[in-house]
């Protein structure tokens, strides 16, 4: 039997697209191994069913309760029940308009030997940073629903007010990066379907124009997780770039550059940023609790097992085992942002670079994009019996020098720490004080001069804290000083981080 349905509540508006986005769809490109999901078509968008876990996750979150979850997205009852339902909130595919693709690359680290691990090396599609998402959202609204009705509507305003702030990410590789979305535009119509009238603007699409701005006003959004938000001031010291995968004509290695609105600049992907502190967070974790490094095979189980080091993987997060094994992935609880360089360069004096066919071509191009300081630089590896340049051994590269670069930002969920929430933030300072004394370089070629960084301040704010956390923070440290922390709340996570080491160990820790 149909249910009964007084009104609807309907929300219209624009995704638009904080950073890259990925929704996967069938691989039908065998120059990409993850590909983005294309409609009947053959228009790039995000199913509905993508954006309706992706939201369903952020009320889970917010209210901690699968019942009433339930209650409002649906739910199928196990064998044997009759009380299963339909979703009060409907979603429709969203169309992505002028959509723009770019390629970005990944590859795991093998921890035994440096280099690139077996069977960990993909290509990703994602969605450019200011892509429009067309969102349409109804909301059906009963009086013949649970006692709990007058929540669901007060949460569903809720999370068109967390979409508002940019709270929700899509899609995947929401830690490392992608998925950040806001939405712009924002309009909410009731429609009654009770009433002729009523039933006559339905029909028409149209409705009682609801004022959003009123119905959020006295909502204060904030997850029911406590969080803690880092941002960290830094400049290179050095050369500093992401490789990016395609070549150019008079320079062999380019660094890696993603669309901010109209023009393209150099980025630190967040892939890259929170790959490089899970290693040296596993140096720390294997050197206090001497452990050693799986290299029984090299395949890519190898790598998997090489990076499940206890208190790490419930920070950075865990890749699913194999299907047989039936062992699935842990979202981590830390996420790194993209990081852009604050130097525009429009579409087509990147082209014009990549394009260039010798050195004076190409330090025109460089000009007439204001990168004056960054410059193609020759390498050569030498033949060890003749001393002279090895066959074949000749590259260039093109290095970023003297670009100012937007802060670092990285979020850690201490909820889904649960009882390491304070052994796992100690390790994290571990990793930002190494970070701050220039003990990590970040991008290409770190082992050759590149990528060094210098710390200038880090700052922690945190979000729905319990008393004992909210007493030392927000704080900031002046050039990543973690020893200027109050010291009470420094004893607290050295007296935590100790507990922790000396608890009993397995092979990963």
């Amino acid at each position: 039997m149909a249910r009964k349905i007084d009104s609807r509540i309907k929300v219209t508006g624009t995704l638009i697209a904080q950073s890259p986005i990925h929704v996967g769809g069938i691989n039908d490109n065998p120059e990409v191994d993850l590909t983005i999901a294309v409609n009947g078509q053959g228009h790039y968008y995000i199913p509905g069913t993508s954006l309706a876990g992706a939201f369903r996750n952020w009320m889970q979150m917010y209210t901690g309760s699968e019942h009433f979850i339930n209650g409002l997205w649906g739910f199928q009852e196990k064998k044997g029940g009759n009380n299963g339902h339909a979703s009060f909130i409907l979603i429709e595919d969203a169309i992505v308009q002028g959509a723009v693709l770019e390629i970005r690359d990944g590859v795991g680290i093998n921890r035994f030997s440096g280099t690139a691990a077996e069977q960990a090396k993909y290509d990703r599609a994602i969605l450019t940073r200011g892509s429009k998402i067309n969102l349409d959202i109804t909301f059906e609204v009963t009086s013949k629903a649970s006692a709990d009705w007058s929540k669901y509507q007060k949460l569903f305003f809720q999370l068109i007010d967390a979409l508002q702030h940019g709270e929700i990410r899509l899609g995947a590789a929401k830690t490392r990066g992608l998925g950040k979305v806001k939405l712009l535009n924002a309009k909410v119509i009731e429609q009654d379907l009770l009433t002729h009238s009523g039933i006559i603007q339905a029909l028409q699409n149209q409705g009682n124009v609801l004022n959003l701005s009123q119905l959020t006003n006295q909502i204060t959004i904030s997850s029911a997780n406590p969080i803690l938000d880092i941002v960290i001031n830094w400049t290179p010291q050095s050369p500093l770039m992401v490789k990016a995968e395609g070549d150019g004509i008079a320079v062999d290695i380019l660094p890696l550059v993603s669309a901010v609105d109209s023009s393209v600049t150099f980025v630190l992907p967040g892939s890259s940023v929170k790959g490089t502190l899970r290693s040296q967070a596993e140096r720390i974790i294997r050197t206090v609790r001497n452990l050693t490094i799986p290299n029984d095979s090299n395949n890519g189980q190898t790598f998997i097992q090489q990076v499940e080091v206890a208190l790490v993987k419930d920070i950075f997060g865990t890749a699913a085992k194999n299907e047989g094994e039936n062992q699935f992935g842990k979202i981590g609880s830390l996420s790194v942002d993209d990081c852009y360089a604050n130097i525009p360069i429009s579409v087509n004096d990147w082209e014009n670079i990549k394009s260039a066919t010798n050195e004076t071509n190409l330090i025109q191009v460089l000009n007439r994009a204001n990168l004056t300081n960054t410059q193609q630089v020759f390498h050569v590896a030498v033949d060890r019996w003749t001393g002279g340049a090895a066959e074949g051994f000749l590259y260039t590269t093109l290095e970023p020098m003297g670009i100012s670069w937007q802060p670092l930002r990285l979020s850690l969920n201490l909820g889904r720490l649960e009882s390491n929430s304070l052994p796992a933030l100690a390790l994290l300072l571990l990793v930002l004080r190494d970070l701050s004394q220039r003990k990590i370089p970040l991008g290409y070629a770190t082992n050759r001069g590149m990528g060094a960084i210098k710390v200038d301040s880090i700052s922690i704010q945190g979000r729905n804290l319990d008393e004992a956390l909210s007493a030392f923070l927000p704080a900031t440290l002046n050039n990543g000083n973690i020893a200027t922390l109050h010291r009470k709340f420094l004893d607290q996570l050295n007296k935590a981080w100790q507990q922790w080491i000396e608890l009993p160990t397995t092979n990963n820790g």
